[in-house]
């Protein structure tokens, strides 16, 4: 079968919604049609991309430079399987759209539990069963609270702050930093968020010294395997705003330089078995799991922050990296509006039988709103 990928970035979104037909925000869809061409750059050998146009020239001339091996969706749905960022009804409704049954596709019981394991509460779940397998401190779980009275005496209990997330969100949406002295003049916001999606997570706010991933995929038989690391920034409160580009090694060292490579070691062991227990009967594909370094004097880790039940911008650069990086390269991947001095989709790098060795290249294509862009030297 051939994999049918599709960039669909505000998944986390349509899983709070729970609809089929969902509408994105403006700036969510335009996120979407500029990314449509991600899957080119870490879809599998042979697989099939489906957007809402490629332009063959620019697609043309990354095939000579950097042998892509994905292509444009040929617009049969024999024989493909659909591959999306992630599972649910409105992406689900994409491919009913365009063709697919539903012997291709899951069905509602399915799409429920990714959605229901797909909330912040599996993170606390993570959290806890590291609590229990480590033989050292970590950061503690987030707690799920229900009630503006919960949220009022969890923030009265940590004065020195607290963040309250939403259950389904995205990219830095749906978090709320409070502490007691702003907290009173929040609490219409806190009823609103308890409004929508029934409950918070709440969890003390740390002092955060680099957002990493561990990556992961299950296989079709359930088992996960750890794929590597992610190291990446964020801007404001949460938004993702881009990647550190490096051999894993290096990466690694990273992490371990303020976590300790013996904590890394354990987790790399433990968390494999606990994401199986927790949604290897649910879930097939690539997720990744959020952590954080921090600055405590209990601790210095934070190794559950968040669950992606799907594929990541990790993954994306992990994939990327191994693929068309020359050996030892190192540079960044980052998501802005497309850039007024260059036009979106350029390409302004020097390679080498297939890998890139310096410069930088747009990973959309021409006249794309948004700009994925490749800096290595």
């Amino acid at each position: 079968m051939t994999l049918l990928h599709y960039f669909f970035p505000e998944n986390d979104l349509a899983l709070a919604r729970d609809i089929a037909r969902y509408t994105a925000p403006p700036a969510a869809v335009r996120l979407r049609r500029a990314g449509s061409t991600l899957p080119f750059f870490y879809g599998n050998e042979g697989a099939m991309v489906l957007s809402e146009g490629v332009d063959a020239r620019w697609l043309g001339r990354l095939r000579n430079t950097l042998d892509i091996s994905c292509r444009p969706y040929d617009h049969r749905p024999e024989g493909k399987t659909p591959a999306p960022w992630g599972w649910s009804k409105a992406v689900r409704q994409t491919f009913v759209d365009i063709g697919f049954g539903a012997d291709a596709l899951p069905d509602d019981g399915a799409l429920d539990e990714i959605r229901r394991l797909s909330h912040r509460r599996s993170s606390a779940i993570i959290a806890g069963e590291l609590d229990d397998a480590l033989d050292f401190t970590i950061a503690p779980a987030a707690r799920e609270l229900t009630t503006l009275e919960e949220i009022m005496h969890f923030i009265a209990a940590n004065p020195d702050g607290t963040v309250l997330k939403l259950p389904w969100s995205s990219s830095g949406r749906g978090l709320v930093a409070t502490d007691p002295a702003t907290a009173a003049s929040q609490t219409s916001m806190f009823e609103g968020m308890l409004r929508r999606q029934g409950s918070v997570m709440a969890e003390p706010r740390m002092k955060k010294l680099l957002d990493f991933a561990m990556l992961f995929t299950i296989d079709e038989s359930g088992k996960c395997s750890f794929d590597g690391y992610s190291v990446f920034n964020n801007v404001q409160f949460g938004s993702y705003a881009g990647n550190i580009l490096e051999p894993q090694a290096a990466l690694r060292q990273r992490v371990s330089a303020l976590c300790g490579d013996n904590s890394l070691s354990k987790l790399e062991t433990v968390l494999p078995g606990i994401i199986e227990k927790l949604v290897g009967k649910v879930y097939r594909g690539p997720l990744g799991i959020d952590m954080m370094a921090v600055d405590s004097p209990s601790y210095a880790l934070a190794p559950a922050v968040e669950l992606n039940l799907r594929m990541t911008m990790g993954h994306l650069c992990r994939i990327f990296y191994a693929r068309y990086a020359a050996e030892g390269a190192h540079g960044t991947f980052k998501v802005l509006p497309a850039p007024a001095e260059k036009p979106a989709g350029f390409f302004d790098a020097h390679a080498h039988n297939g890998h890139l060795l310096s410069g930088s290249i747009d990973l959309a294509q021409p006249g794309s709103a948004f700009s994925f862009i490749v800096e290595l030297a």
